[in-house]
């Protein structure tokens, strides 16, 4: 992402008519490798930041209020003492804004006041984690300008998750707000959600591309199909006695289900064995990537994807197959023969993680761009950091 900040410089400066100090932030989107829904069940997954992001020009302001806009968005601005859950602002980057804040002076951390202006090159609510990117870019700009910069990046991951859940009204799990939080590429084990454990890998495939592709659907309407996921699989998991599937033996799992009789839907049940396999294949890519085995990684890319559409279900919405994750794989593994594409997030709609090479990007990005329109693809890198202070 382009970080030049001059014109937002020159926005903030205008919207806040005092001198100071301007600050720069930068935060990343997500990249989710693997481990699709799988974090909120307490599994495994392979993340990192995208170069896609927001980019912010900050100003301190010492009347408590905070004040943002985001270009191209409109803007917002609350005082920082009426922080209240409010059902009406749900779904809103202001509830963003708020749940972050609260959730920081919850913790015991300092808050206050800031106006700030927001660029976004993510494509907005398509599965690049525009959300999660808001909320580091909110919870890292309060540590820088008044905690110093100790809040460490996995508990801004947790508030980030706080104010989605919770101010937002989506319930996510925390492989998002990781992948916005920490530099390259990571496996993260979920299995303690409150002390992750998290492993830096060195991503070895450098004659892969990482290409995204929005077919152009927002999920941002899609709240309660999601929500069905984590539900479906905690329902699963109460068969075997447990909440969530990470504690329940796969083996233990299938034998509930056969003896007990219980009525489950075959949703629910597939979306349970989804949960199982896409933890081993997290484990098996993680070792693939470091034994440097291309062939091995792209196999279980693909895997991971008929699994995602076949038992998780989430590749596309009962009667919106045009524009769906769903229809974009199928275009996609349509024109190449060596890479690999699946969906990535949440499902339902939004954006295609491909995974290509040189011979086959031009065919992929003319293909597909003539299916969603020019600046559809975009081919992204990993940075080394998340959410960061530019200085």
């Amino acid at each position: 992402m382009d970080l030049d900040f001059k014109e937002l410089d020159a926005m903030v400066r205008a919207n806040c008519k005092k001198e100071g100090t301007i600050r720069h932030f930068f935060s990343p989107g997500r990249l989710e490798i693997l481990g699709n829904h799988t974090d909120h069940n307490h599994g495994v997954v392979l993340v990192s930041p995208a170069s896609l992001g927001i980019k912010a020009s900050v100003i301190v302001r010492d009347d408590r209020m905070i004040a943002i806009e985001s270009k191209g968005y409109g803007s917002f601005m609350f005082p920082i003492d009426l922080l209240q859950v409010m059902d009406e602002e749900k779904g809103s980057p202001s509830s963003l804004a708020k749940g972050v804040t609260s959730a920081m002076a919850r913790a015991g951390h300092k808050i206050g006041g800031y106006s700030a202006v927001f660029e976004s090159s993510i494509f907005p609510g398509a599965g690049v984690s525009s959300s999660a990117a808001f909320e580091l870019m909110c919870g890292t700009i309060l540590n820088e300008l008044y905690n110093d910069g100790k809040v460490e990046a996995v508990e801004l991951a947790r508030i980030g998750q706080y104010a989605e859940n919770v101010y937002f009204g989506k319930p996510s799990g925390l492989l998002d707000q990781c992948g916005s939080a920490f530099g390259g590429l990571c496996y993260i084990d979920f299995k303690d959600p409150n002390a992750p454990v998290i492993q830096n890998v060195e991503w070895p495939f450098k004659d892969l591309k990482i290409v995204l592709t929005n077919p152009g659907l927002s999920h941002g309407k899609m709240t309660r199909y999601y929500a069905s996921i984590p539900s479906d699989m905690k329902a699963a998991a109460g068969v075997s006695g447990h909440e969530f599937l990470r504690d329940v033996e796969p083996s233990i799992y299938y034998r509930s289900i056969r003896d007990s009789g219980a009525r489950l839907s075959e949703t629910a049940v597939g979306r349970a064995v989804h949960f199982f396999e896409e933890n081993q294949r997290v484990e098996r890519a993680l070792r693939a990537i470091k034994e440097k085995n291309e062939g091995m990684f792209l196999e279980i890319i693909r895997s991971s994807e008929i699994s995602s559409a076949y038992l998780l279900r989430n590749a596309v919405v009962p009667g919106q197959y045009k524009k769906s994750p769903l229809e974009a794989v199928e275009l996609s593994n349509s024109i190449i023969n060596k890479g690999a594409t699946r969906l990535m997030g949440g499902g339902f709609a939004g954006t295609t993680l491909s995974f290509l090479y040189d011979d086959e990007l031009p065919i992929f990005r003319k293909t597909m761009e003539e299916a969603y329109g020019k600046g559809s693809v975009v081919e992204v890198e990993i940075p080394d950091k998340g959410a960061h202070e530019v200085k």
